[in-house]
């Protein structure tokens, strides 16, 4: 015989209650989110873009450069380096791969280093106010 499933129905939530689940959470926890005012917000945003400004030139000139030196150097593309390899094809097939790699790190750590630096500072600050009010001092 087959076996007969039983459904117990709970009354659907309200929205009360989502509010009291809110409520009792944030009392249980204290406020461990760090907030940034608009202004550091802003003053981070400014620097970012100024750190992919200046990587963009050097990107630029790096892709620009190729063209020049094959128009204005005999030997980048008549002299041979590797068999039959010119220094210009050695130069685009493996030089710019490293180049662009070394730039993106670069980039990438930098905005990391800058972002950490402007942002999230507040909490730093809250620690070191909340140790010298207890009568801690600042460990070095």
């Amino acid at each position: 015989m087959p076996a007969e499933v039983v459904r117990h129905s709970s009354p659907a939530p309200t929205p009360e209650d989502f509010d009291a689940e809110r409520a009792s959470e944030a009392d249980a926890s204290p406020d461990t989110e760090v907030r940034d005012t608009p202004a550091e917000v802003d003053a981070a945003f400014r620097a970012q873009r100024g750190i992919a400004l200046a990587y963009f030139l050097v990107f630029l000139v790096l892709v620009a450069a190729f063209p020049v030196l094959t128009m204005t150097l005999q030997w980048w593309t008549g002299a041979r380096v590797f068999g039959e390899l010119s220094p210009g094809f050695v130069a685009a097939a493996g030089g710019l791969y490293l180049a662009f790699a070394v730039i993106g790190i670069a980039a990438a750590r930098l905005s990391a280093s800058v972002e950490s630096r402007m942002l999230g500072g507040q909490q730093e600050l809250d620690v070191h106010a909340d140790r010298t009010a207890l009568g801690g001092e600042e460990l070095r």
